[in-house]
């Protein structure tokens, strides 16, 4: 306990240094996707409720919907050596609560180090991890809250920096009406160990997100708002109304699931952040845009989807969870 309140200290000490702006920011594979579910619908979803464990990756409130004793793993092809992979496994520790871990690993593969002269001396490898524990409470029938706390790593070559970091996040669901609404808050917290003795936050973000399934059609909808908390007053003086409505739009995330069957979905979603500093003017392209599909039989799960996170490449993703 003792240990868990000085952990609390620290990361409530370090909130003052979380709202600077993402450029001077570390550990930036925290805003990639886990959930193929949520990456076919923009890339982020924090308020679909499903037994689906890799939600919790993204509002660790959504864990309380999760089967308990499940095993995830998951893979995400990223740039060229570059690959993206995570697992979690959760319990249940009570009639209302649910334990999970959690690992998020990014490897950049193996690269040529060079002395100042440009002459290769060897290979070097970097790479970026983050170590989790969710915890989910279900508060009433209702609303449910959950808490991530992360241990953070990264390592290039010589040098090396250590992050602590926790997810808050929130969700009403209403069964009848089938509504769900989220608040999620990431990445509260910051470097314990720098690169160069610098201080650097880590992607601080606050989320809200909406879905609603039709009464009347196999159809869910969903609205996720992002980066609620990078607001610059400077970004609307002397501005357009063409300009506001991209400001605007820029934290706007939407997304629709096609459901079959109950055990069954095909996403589509639009990201109009990622559209906007990915495309490329010279031609038309899909960046924003993403599709995914998924099936559960059997307390066997299968996802996939498909989108684009670097202006380099495009990411393939893949869930497998099981029931143990």
């Amino acid at each position: 306990m003792k240990r868990g309140l000085i952990y609390l200290f620290i990361l409530c000490h370090s909130v003052g240094n979380l709202l600077a702006q993402d450029a001077g920011s570390t550990f930036q594979f925290l805003q990639l996707p886990v959930s193929s579910h949520a990456a076919a619908l923009g890339g982020d979803n924090t308020s679909i409720v499903e037994d689906d464990i890799t939600l919790a990756f993204h509002n660790p409130a959504l864990l309380a919907n999760a089967s308990g004793n499940t095993l995830n793993l998951n893979y995400m092809s990223y740039l060229q050596r570059t690959h993206v992979a995570s697992a979690a496994y959760n319990m249940l520790v009570g009639e209302r609560s649910e334990l999970a871990f959690g690992a998020h690993y990014l490897n950049f593969g193996s690269m040529k180090n060079t002395d100042a002269e440009g002459n290769v001396i060897g290979n070097f490898s970097a790479k970026d991890m983050a170590l989790m524990t969710m915890y989910s409470f279900e508060f009433t029938d209702r609303i449910s809250g959950g808490v991530t706390g992360k241990f953070i790593y990264s390592n290039y070559e010589q040098v090396y920096s250590l992050a602590l970091g926790v997810d808050l996040g929130l969700n009403y669901y209403n069964p009848e009406t089938l509504f769900s609404a989220s608040v999620v808050v990431r990445n509260l917290g910051g470097q314990v160990k720098t690169y160069d003795g610098i201080h650097e936050s880590i992607p601080f973000n606050l989320l809200v997100g909406f879905s609603k399934e039709l009464a009347h059609a196999p159809i869910r909808l969903s609205l996720t708002l992002t980066d609620l908390d990078k607001w610059q007053a400077s970004d609307f003086y002397n501005s357009s109304d063409d300009s506001w409505k991209d400001i605007l739009l820029k934290h706007f995330i939407i997304g629709a699931d096609i459901l079959p069957t109950p055990n069954t979905y095909v996403s589509v979603g639009y990201n109009f952040l990622l559209r906007s500093e990915l495309k490329n003017n010279a031609k038309r392209s899909l960046e924003g845009f993403s599709i995914g599909a998924g099936l559960n039989v059997n307390r066997i799960k299968i996802g996939v989807s498909y989108g684009k996170y670097h202006v380099a490449a495009s990411s393939l993703m893949m869930n497998f969870a099981v029931g143990i």
